[in-house]
């Protein structure tokens, strides 16, 4: 599984750069984060092998696998390599095996408005058993996808067996890391331990007994048609899963319906840029329970989220993450920020200090804010809702402004960090002297 070389076409770093880029860009970024991947499961091996670790065994089956699936089905195996779970976790295995402990490195991301959101771009997810034969549930799920006639061992971890992308098999019954066999095939696939087996049901994204699916929330029509799955099983979905909502029932389901329907309409018709960004880039929904939010530069394309209170809200929500998915993506192909040494910089809004690298997203973020009320100011709409729409515009604008001029002043960023930087000052120079609608 050898990944391709990333390419940027000309011009789009700049795009990006404006807070723009749309489906292109998201496609570009994708196929880069792909090839990081693959690279990553690669290093997750090697390095295994190199610690003697005593999962390697099943880690050089479980790649093997990988490597002739792909050679059958290589739209099965990459529909599983690029779930954002698996980036999240061969990056948390990959820095357990280093020697890397449970370093969660989480930390909030503020502004002038008190927004509860983490950022677990740093996250080490694994937990106790969990380590580099964890790839085998990954073997396993693209088997399954492929609809390929195997037996692929794996384990039970938390309240089952977990196929990333699919679902999980429940058995309460089982031990943490007691052996499971996965049997797929072209009538169907199984999970089973001891004298217990759960069916995979044809369509794996449905729930069926003691197989909980990965359900599907999809809103919109024909090429404007957003959908999204929702992982609310997967024990290892987020590094702080107290802060997961359970299961969802049908009608937390049809809640998440109600609100992103309106939501995702209101992108299409005025924020169309993003939407087009937000389809490419966005595949799952971690809920949270409420108020936070989060993104994670390991599990690119993966959107962490309590339940918005309003459709605009949720929008405002998946503008912002679509720019901390592009930067994540954009930092792994270009190096904007220099070896950091731990120096922390002021914040215009009298926070705690933060590293460079926050200072960015925080930039990028602001700009996409800020864009996102600019557009609003030009939906008819009443007069109260519209003075919101300008009083945010100047708020945001001015936020992402000062966060670029304290960068600009220093020399924490590459000759990269400082074009792209360059580029945020130029969108938000025309942000600030456009007059609002």
């Amino acid at each position: 599984m050898k990944p391709r070389r990333p390419t940027m076409p000309a011009g789009l770093f700049d795009r990006i750069a404006a807070g723009e880029g749309g489906g292109r860009a998201l496609r570009v970024l994708s196929a880069a984060e792909y090839g990081k991947r693959l690279m990553l499961l690669r290093a997750v091996v090697d390095e295994a092998t190199a610690r003697a670790h005593p999962e390697v065994e099943t880690a050089r089956r479980a790649y093997g696998t990988l490597a002739v699936l792909q050679r059958r089905a290589p739209g099965a195996v990459r529909e599983v390599l690029a779930y954002p779970g698996v980036g999240a976790l061969a990056v948390a295995v990959l820095r357990g095996l280093a020697g890397g402990g449970l370093d969660r490195g989480l930390e909030a991301r503020s502004g002038p408005r008190a927004d509860v959101t983490l950022d677990s771009s740093a996250a080490t997810l694994a937990g106790p058993g969990v380590g580099p034969g964890w790839l085998a549930s990954v073997a396993a799920a693209a088997a399954v996808r492929a609809r390929v006639s195997m037996s692929v061992p794996v384990r039970v971890h938390g309240r089952g067996v977990v196929l990333p992308s699919l679902g999980l098999a429940e058995f309460p019954r089982a031990a943490e890391g007691q052996e499971a066999i996965v049997l797929t095939g072209g009538a169907g696939a199984a999970v089973a331990t001891g004298d217990q087996v759960v069916r995979v049901p044809e369509d794996p994204h449905q729930e069926s007994g003691p197989w909980l699916g990965l359900r599907r929330l999809a809103v919109g029509t024909g090429r404007d048609t957003l959908t999204l799955l929702v992982d609310d099983v997967d024990p290892l979905r987020f590094p702080l899963l107290d802060r997961c909502a359970p299961r969802l029932s049908r009608d937390d389901v049809a809640a998440w319906r109600a609100v992103l329907t309106p939501a995702w309409r209101l992108l299409v018709r005025t924020h169309g840029g993003v939407a087009a960004e937000t389809m490419a880039g966005l595949k799952v929904l971690v809920p949270l329970r409420p108020p936070s939010g989060a993104t994670s530069s390991a599990a690119f394309g993966s959107l962490v989220l309590a339940l918005p209170p309003d459709p605009v809200t949720l929008a405002l929500s998946l503008a912002r993450e679509i720019q901390h998915a592009k930067l994540s993506a954009l930092g792994a192909l270009f190096p904007l920020i220099g070896p950091e040494n731990g120096e922390m910089l002021p914040v215009p809004w009298g926070d705690d200090p933060r590293p460079v690298g926050a200072l960015v997203h925080d930039a990028y973020a602001h700009l996409g804010t800020a864009a996102f009320w600019s557009r609003q100011t030009r939906v008819p709409q009443p007069p109260e809702a519209l003075r919101h729409a300008r009083t945010e515009l100047a708020r945001w604008s001015r936020a992402a402004w000062d966060v670029t001029t304290i960068l600009l002043a220093g020399d924490h960023l590459t000759p990269q960090g400082h074009r792209f930087t360059t580029g945020m000052r130029r969108s938000l120079s025309t942000l600030r002297t456009t007059p609002p609608a």
